[in-house]
């Protein structure tokens, strides 16, 4: 009964952005196999705030191009349907998520925190070589989206939990969300996704992104992505604060254990990350904390990392 309560107030309360067609086009037709680069040139030219994003998507260190990229045409060509798809999405959600904010919630430590899940899920995902890559960068980008919802549609309710969404906060939070509202900010996260229209594997992935492998539904779509995003999360929070060595690399371990990666796939990705990191901040026009704090434990993770490794070789 208090679950419906919250999810009716929820949605009366129209803090539940919607999704600009042109997004929407943009997935339908990177989805589609036969997608006609034109056609997706012509509606990404409709908008040239996202226009200039992916040129400069196209044209960064990332790609290592030795010449100028000028046209969407050859961005999609060089960077894919899939990273083009990313974008578009990322950009537009991130945009709505930006306008529908809460004071209760610190959006530079929010949007740090969830570009490193995003970031993190998607090296996870592609060293384990599974399926789900395509969607794990918008699974850990959008998986605490219910916090924000939950913030801005409850701020009387949820202030005492939303205090614990910040750095050192403590995982009491979770089970508190369910005591006091009858729902998890994963699910009203899988409940935005859903009405965006976004793939069911994801919706479900992101529902059960705190669900505990034993008490995973057996028919969940997302399950593999499901596991990934914990993993990531876990790690991104940790790279948001000031912490402990032995215990972060105890917590690195045990979230790397969970889906079956060897601790090397957390140390390469550790090298370039506070760069990915910023790169895609500034590709989305996001603000975000410092990043002193995550170089120094990203510094002494790699050290442990490289110890923890070292006599294996």
């Amino acid at each position: 009964m208090l679950q419906n309560e919250t999810l009716t107030t929820i949605k009366r309360s129209a803090s539940i952005p919607s999704i600009p067609m042109v997004a929407t086009r943009c997935y339908e037709l990177t989805q589609d196999p036969n997608c006609n680069a034109d056609d997706l040139v012509k509606l990404l030219s409709t908008d040239p705030g996202i226009a200039a994003s992916i040129l400069r998507l196209a044209n960064s260190a990332l790609f290592g191009v030795t010449r100028e990229v000028g046209t969407l045409q050859q961005a999609i060509a060089l960077l894919g349907m899939r990273r083009i798809r990313e974008l578009v999405l990322a950009r537009y959600l991130v945009h709505k998520m930006e306008d529908a904010g809460s004071d209760l919630i610190e959006l530079d430590y929010y949007w740090r925190r969830s570009l490193l899940s995003g970031i993190l899920a998607t090296k996870f995902a592609s060293a384990a070589l599974l399926p789900v890559r395509d969607e794990a960068f918008m699974g850990g980008l959008l998986s605490d989206v219910g916090v924000i919802v939950l913030a801005k549609s409850l701020p009387d309710t949820y202030a005492s939990i939303a205090k614990n969404y910040q750095p050192h906060g403590t995982e009491d939070w979770l089970q508190a969300e369910y005591n006091l509202l009858g729902v998890t900010h994963g699910e009203v996260s899988a409940l935005v996704l859903e009405q965006w229209g976004l793939p069911e594997s994801l919706v479900e992935a992101v529902k059960h992104h705190h669900t505990s492998a034993a008490d995973m539904p057996e028919d969940c779509a997302g399950h593999e992505l499901a596991r990934i995003l914990n993993a990531a999360g876990a790690i991104a929070k940790l790279l948001c604060e000031t912490t402990d060595a032995e215990a972060a690399i105890e917590t690195c371990l045990q979230s790397l254990q969970k889906v079956e990666l060897d601790p090397s796939v957390l140390l390469e990705a550790l090298s370039d990350l506070e760069q990915e990191v910023n790169g895609m901040a500034e590709l989305l026009g996001l603000n975000i904390l410092s990043s002193k704090v995550f170089s120094a434990i990203g510094g002494q993770l790699a050290e442990h990392l490289k110890q923890i490794e070292a006599p294996m070789k």
